[in-house]
C-alpha cells in the first residue's frame, strides 16, 4: 500500500493507493472535480483499492447550504471532510464514493472502506445527501449510502449523528430501519427477513459489522427497542 501525503497552504489531502492505475467508475461527481477514472481490464484488485481525505470542495460546499448545512447545525465546513474510498458496486464494477464525513473520523473510516472492498462488499450508490437536497427519504429511497446530514433523529427533534458526521447508513434499502410496522424506507420491505441474505445486506458477524466493531463504531442492527440496520456511528447511537 503506498501512502501519499500533499500539502497545500493549510489543507491536507491524503491519497492512499497508487496514483498511477485509475479506476472505473460511473458514479456522479459532486466535488467539482473529474478524475479519470477509466480501468485497465487487467488491473489487479490490490491495485483497485483507493481512497482520499481532503477539505469540502467549493462547489460541494455550495450546494450543502441550506440543504445538509444549515445555521445552528452542530458543525462547519472546517470540521468536515470529503472522504472518497472506492468500493464495489451491485454490478461487481469499482466506483469511486463520495461521502463528507467529520475530519476526526476520517481515520477510522479509511481501513473500514478497505476491509469492505477487499471482501467484496457491495455498495450501490455513494454521493453526499446534499445530493439529494439534503432529503434523507430520498437519499434511502435511492439506496445511496451517506454520512453527514444536519438534522433530527428519526421521529425525534434532538440532531442525529449523522449532523456532526460521525454516523453512517449503508444501503438503506437492503438495510432498512424497522420501528414495529415502520419500515424505512418502505422500499426495504423485502429485506426485513435478515435470514434471507442477499449482496448488500448487513448481518450480524459479516465483514461489515466486524470493519465497523474492529475501530470501535456501533451498529444499529443491534439496537433492542428498534432495529437500524443501515446505520453504523462512533457513539453507538
Amino acid at each position: 500500500m503506498l501512502l501519499i501525503l500533499l500539502a497545500c497552504t493549510s489543507d491536507l489531502l491524503v491519497v492512499i493507493g497508487p496514483p498511477d492505475s485509475p479506476l472505473d467508475t460511473s458514479e456522479e461527481d459532486h466535488t467539482g472535480t473529474s478524475p479519470d477514472t477509466s480501468a485497465p481490464a487487467d488491473t489487479s484488485e490490490e491495485d483497485l483499492w483507493s481512497i482520499t481525505v481532503g477539505p469540502i470542495p467549493d462547489a460541494l460546499a455550495a450546494q450543502m447550504e441550506g440543504t445538509t448545512m444549515h445555521d445552528g447545525c452542530p458543525v462547519g465546513r472546517d470540521e468536515l471532510v470529503l472522504l472518497q474510498p472506492a468500493h464495489w458496486d451491485m454490478d461487481g464494477a469499482v466506483q469511486i464514493g463520495q461521502l463528507v464525513v467529520a475530519s476526526s473520523a476520517a481515520a477510522s473510516l479509511t481501513p473500514v472502506f478497505e476491509a469492505l472492498f477487499r471482501a467484496g462488499f457491495p455498495i450501490r450508490s455513494m454521493q453526499p445527501a446534499s445530493a439529494f437536497g439534503g432529503s434523507d427519504d430520498a437519499s434511502m429511497a435511492a439506496d445511496n449510502t451517506s454520512a453527514f446530514n444536519c438534522r433530527a433523529v428519526t421521529g425525534g427533534s434532538s440532531w442525529s449523528e449523522h449532523s456532526y458526521g460521525s454516523a453512517l447508513d449503508i444501503n438503506p434499502v437492503e438495510n432498512p430501519y424497522v420501528s414495529g410496522s415502520l419500515v424505512l424506507p418502505p422500499e426495504g420491505a423485502d429485506y426485513t427477513d435478515r435470514g434471507d441474505v442477499r449482496p448488500g445486506m448487513v448481518v450480524d458477524g459479516d465483514a461489515a459489522t466486524a470493519a465497523f466493531a474492529a475501530v470501535g463504531w456501533g451498529w444499529g442492527g443491534q439496537w433492542s427497542s428498534l432495529k437500524d440496520y443501515q446505520h453504523f456511528s462512533e457513539s453507538g447511537n
